[in-house]
C-alpha cells in the first residue's frame, strides 16, 4: 500500500465486508500499557472539581436512586435546565460509590481503563480500514499521551467524554460487523451503542455524521452509480437515527431542553446571529488548534473574560477562518488521493460541531475535554505526515523520527505532571491562577476553596477577582460568607442586598448559588435582629434549593432561632440524607436536640450516625455525655446561638 493511499486504496467497497483480525497484538499491547502508564499518576489524586458537586455532593449517587438518575439532568440537583443529560455517565458514578464508597482510586482507575479502551478502538477501527499498522499505531500513540486528554481522564466526570467514544467505538464496530451476514442484528447493536454514546455526553450525536464521511469515502472508490452507493451503504445509516427517539423522549421526561440555563452568569453567544457567532468562534477557534497541537499550557476553566467577544473581523479571527478554510481546501483535494486525509479534516469539524458555539451558543466557549474526541483527528493527521516523512528516506526520515521522538516525549511528560494539577481543588486552582492570572474565575474558585484553611488568603483572593471583574457576582457572594465567618453579621448583611439586588426575575430551580445567597441573608439578617426579614428570605432559599446543603443548614438556624424548632428539626433531618459527610450531619442535628434536652431523640440520632461513621470520636463523645444525662436526669438549657457555616 502507497502512503497516498491510507484509507481504502485498492480494496475499495470490500473493506467494510472483511473481518479484521488482530495482526498487530503487540502494538495494541504496548498502547494498552502506555494509556494507562501516563496516567497512572492519577490514581492517588482527589476528587477535583465538577467532581465535587456531581459526585461528592450527589445524594442520588449515593442511594444508588435510579429513577432520579435517569429522570432527572445531569446538574439538576444544583441548578434546573441546565440542559445536559448524561444519565448513563451517572450511572457509571452509582456503581463506583456502591464499590468504592468515596474512595476516588476506583473511579480514576475506571477512568484510565477507559482512556486505554479508546486507545484500542481507534486503533482497531483504523485496521478495519486497512490503514498500514504503523500509522494506526502512532496514531494510538500519540492519541494516548496527548496532555489535552488530562481534563477528560484525571477528572472523574470527564468520563462523559471516554464513555461517549467508548460507546462510539463499539458503534462503529458492530456497523461495520454489519456488512457480513445478520447485517441487520448488528445494525441494531449499533443503533443500541450510539444510543448509549448519546446517553453519556451529548455532543457524540454527531458521530453517525462521521461515519458516513468513512463510508462515503470507502463507497467513492467504487465503480458503483452513487445512487446504489446510497442505497446499499448510505441509507441503513439513517437506522442510527433511529435511536435518538428514545433518547429525545427520556430527555423530555427529566425536563432537559436543548437552551442551557446557567446558574450564574449568562449563555455567552446568547442572542447573537450565526454570522457573528462564525466570526467570534473562527477567533476563538485559534485556541483549538494550539492546544490540539501543542497542548501546552493548560487550564481548568476558559472565563468569557478572556475572549474577545466583538463580531468584527480582526486579525486573530481573520487567521481562524483561513485555518479552518485551508483544512477544508486540504480536504477536497485528498478525496482522491489521500482519503484518510480527508476523514480526518472531516472527523475534526464534525466532533467539534456541538461544542463550536456556531450551530447554537450552549454555557461555555472552550473546553479542553471537548478536545478529547475530536483530537483523534490531530493524531491522525500527525501520524500520516510523520510515516510519509519516514518513508522518504534521507534527511525526511531523520526529521520525522526526531520530530516524533520530541514530540510523544513532550506530551508524556506535560501529560504526567498535568496529572499532579488535578491532585486536589486546591492544586488544580493554584495552577489555574498561574497559567492564566488575568483570568478571575481562578482567584475566586481558589479563594472559595480556602476559605476555612486560610480566611485571609480566601479574601484577598476573591478581592483580586474582583479588582479583574468588578460585577463579577460570586466573588461577592464569598466575601460575604467570610464577613459571617468573621462575625461582621452588619457587612455581610450589606453586601448580599446589593447582591441580590441583581438577581434576575425567573430562574430554574434549583437556583445553585442564588439561594446559597438566599439563606446568607437571612442568617445575617437574624444575626442582626431582623428575624421577619431574615424568615422571609429563609422560605425564598428553601424554595429556590431545598436540597442544598448551605441552604438547609443556614435556615434551619434562622428557624431555631425564631423558635420554629420543629421545622429547624426537619432541616437538619434533611442534612443527614443529603449531606455525605454523616459526622457533620449527624453531629448537628443530635447537638441541636441535647440544647433542646431531647435526648432520646438524640441517642437514637448518634446511634444511626456512629453505624454510618463507626470510628467517629465526636459521635461518640456526644453519645456518651448524652448517655449519662439520661441517667441523672439532668435537662439542658434550650436551643443554642446562630453558629458559622458548616
Amino acid at each position: 500500500m502507497t502512503s497516498g493511499r491510507l484509507l481504502v486504496s485498492p480494496l475499495g467497497a470490500r473493506v467494510g465486508a472483511d473481518r479484521w483480525h488482530w495482526d498487530s497484538p503487540r502494538i495494541a499491547f504496548a498502547l494498552a500499557v502506555v494509556a494507562v502508564a501516563v496516567y497512572a499518576n492519577t490514581l492517588v489524586n482527589d476528587f477535583a472539581y465538577d467532581d465535587i458537586p456531581l459526585i461528592v455532593d450527589n445524594p442520588a449517587v449515593h442511594r444508588l436512586d435510579w429513577p432520579v438518575i435517569w429522570l432527572r439532568g445531569y446538574w439538576s440537583h444544583v441548578v434546573g435546565r441546565g440542559g445536559n443529560y448524561r444519565p448513563l455517565t451517572v450511572t457509571t458514578f452509582a456503581v463506583d460509590y456502591w464499590l468504592w464508597g468515596l474512595r476516588p482510586f476506583g473511579y480514576h482507575l475506571t477512568n484510565a481503563l477507559l482512556h486505554a479502551a479508546n486507545v484500542l478502538w481507534l486503533f482497531f477501527l483504523l485496521r478495519r480500514y486497512r490503514v498500514p499498522p504503523e500509522t494506526a499505531g502512532l496514531a494510538g500513540l500519540l492519541f494516548a499521551v496527548h496532555p489535552v486528554h488530562t481534563e477528560a481522564v484525571a477528572n472523574v466526570v470527564g468520563r462523559a467524554e471516554l464513555l461517549g467514544m467508548f460507546f462510539g467505538g463499539l458503534m462503529w464496530w458492530m456497523w461495520l460487523e454489519g456488512r457480513g451476514r445478520g447485517a441487520w442484528g448488528w445494525r441494531i447493536g449499533a443503533a443500541a451503542a450510539y444510543l448509549a454514546a448519546v446517553l453519556s455526553k451529548e455532543n457524540m450525536i454527531a458521530l453517525p455524521a462521521a461515519l458516513f464521511v468513512a463510508e462515503w469515502l470507502v463507497g467513492a472508490r467504487s465503480r458503483r452509480p452513487s445512487l446504489d452507493w446510497l442505497q446499499q451503504r448510505g441509507l441503513p445509516l439513517v437506522t442510527l437515527l433511529a435511536a435518538l427517539g428514545p433518547y429525545f423522549w427520556l430527555r423530555s421526561l427529566a425536563g432537559e431542553d436543548l437552551a442551557q440555563a446557567v446558574e450564574v452568569g449568562q449563555v455567552p453567544l446568547a442572542g447573537r446571529s450565526f454570522g457573528e457567532r462564525l466570526i467570534i468562534m473562527a477567533r476563538i477557534g485559534v485556541e483549538w488548534y494550539r492546544l490540539a497541537l501543542i497542548g501546552y499550557p493548560l487550564q481548568a476553566f476558559y472565563s468569557i473574560r478572556e475572549f474577545n467577544l466583538t463580531p468584527a473581523w480582526d486579525g486573530r479571527a481573520a487567521a481562524g477562518l483561513v485555518i479552518h478554510a485551508g483544512l477544508i481546501a486540504l480536504a477536497i483535494l485528498c478525496r482522491r488521493r489521500a482519503p484518510l486525509a480527508t476523514f480526518a479534516v472531516a472527523f475534526w469539524f464534525i466532533t467539534l460541531a456541538i461544542t463550536s458555539n456556531v450551530p447554537f451558543p450552549i454555557g461555555a466557549l472552550l473546553a479542553e475535554r471537548w478536545l478529547y474526541l475530536p483530537s483523534v483527528a490531530v493524531s491522525l493527521a500527525m501520524a500520516m505526515g510523520i510515516v510519509w516523512g519516514v518513508r522518504q528516506g534521507g534527511l525526511p526520515r531523520a526529521a520525522a523520527v526526531g520530530t516524533t521522538v520530541g514530540l510523544l516525549a513532550f506530551h508524556a511528560a506535560a501529560t504526567i505532571q498535568r496529572n499532579r494539577d488535578w491532585r486536589n481543588n486546591v492544586t488544580l486552582f493554584e495552577s489555574l491562577v498561574a497559567a492564566a492570572p488575568n483570568n478571575p474565575s481562578g482567584y475566586m474558585m481558589l479563594g472559595h476553596e480556602l476559605m476555612q484553611s486560610d480566611p485571609q488568603r480566601a479574601r484577598a483572593l476573591q478581592e483580586r477577582a474582583l479588582q479583574l471583574d468588578p460585577e463579577f457576582l460570586s466573588p461577592q457572594g464569598s466575601l460575604a460568607d467570610l464577613d459571617l465567618r468573621e462575625g461582621k453579621a452588619a457587612a455581610a448583611r450589606d453586601r448580599l442586598a446589593r447582591l441580590l439586588a441583581q438577581e434576575p426575575e425567573s430562574l430554574p430551580v434549583p437556583t445553585g448559588e442564588w439561594a446559597d445567597w438566599h439563606a446568607l441573608y437571612a442568617k445575617s439578617l437574624a444575626l442582626t435582629g431582623d428575624l421577619p426579614a431574615a424568615l422571609e428570605q429563609a422560605e425564598i432559599a428553601r424554595r429556590q434549593s431545598p436540597t442544598s446543603i448551605v441552604v438547609l443548614f443556614e435556615t434551619s438556624q434562622v428557624l431555631l432561632q425564631a423558635g420554629k424548632v420543629e421545622a429547624a428539626l426537619d432541616g437538619f433531618r434533611r442534612l443527614t440524607v443529603y449531606d455525605h459527610d454523616h459526622v457533620r450531619a449527624y453531629g448537628n442535628l443530635a447537638t441541636v436536640l441535647i440544647d433542646l434536652g431531647r435526648y432520646p431523640e438524640a441517642e437514637d440520632v448518634l446511634l444511626k450516625g456512629l453505624q454510618l461513621a463507626p470510628h467517629a470520636p465526636s459521635l461518640q463523645a456526644r453519645l456518651d455525655f448524652v448517655r449519662q444525662k439520661r441517667a441523672t436526669g439532668t435537662k439542658s438549657p434550650g436551643a443554642a446561638p446562630l453558629s458559622a457555616s458548616p
